[in-house]
């Protein structure tokens, strides 16, 4: 009986230094822009919260639950940017994917070529990048083979 073939994370990493690389660009600007934004935001809620806490005639109870308020939306705010930055290193995983497995297929054709197996053709995956590089290099080989 055959092995069904199943999905891992080893198969999606195909090409380590890229798609790490590719990963770390896309995380590193998501992370920019939340921690832009995270001050930007904080610097007027803060702002605002003293203010409000401080001016108007509250209890030092209320105070102090105006503060707790505060904390637990910089916490969430914390949690969902996590969980933000996690998304855009899955969603770099997949999309360096659908590059690095082609040029994976195209590097084992060409090598197949240059030992003298000049039938091998590429063939990609649907939803696969670079689908027409692959059609007009096969009829380039083709072409090729019909001429000699």
């Amino acid at each position: 009986m055959q092995k069904k073939y199943q999905r891992s994370i080893k198969n999606l990493i195909i090409n380590r230094s890229y798609q790490f690389r590719y990963i770390f660009w896309m995380t590193s600007s998501g992370l920019a822009l939340v921690l832009i934004n995270s001050m930007i935001a904080y610097s007027y809620i803060q702002e605002n919260y003293i203010t409000l806490v401080e001016l108007g005639p509250m209890t030092d109870e209320a105070k102090t639950q105006m503060y707790s308020e505060l904390r637990h939306l910089i916490l969430a705010l914390g949690v969902t940017s996590f969980l933000f930055i996690l998304v855009v290193a899955i969603l770099g995983l997949f999309l360096s994917h659908k590059t690095a497995g082609p040029m994976y297929h195209f590097k084992r054709v060409f090598d197949e070529i240059r030992s003298g197996k000049t039938q091998q053709r590429v063939r990609l995956r649907p939803g696969d990048e670079f689908r027409e590089v692959a059609e007009s290099f096969n009829q380039m080989m083709d072409s090729l083979k019909s001429r000699t």
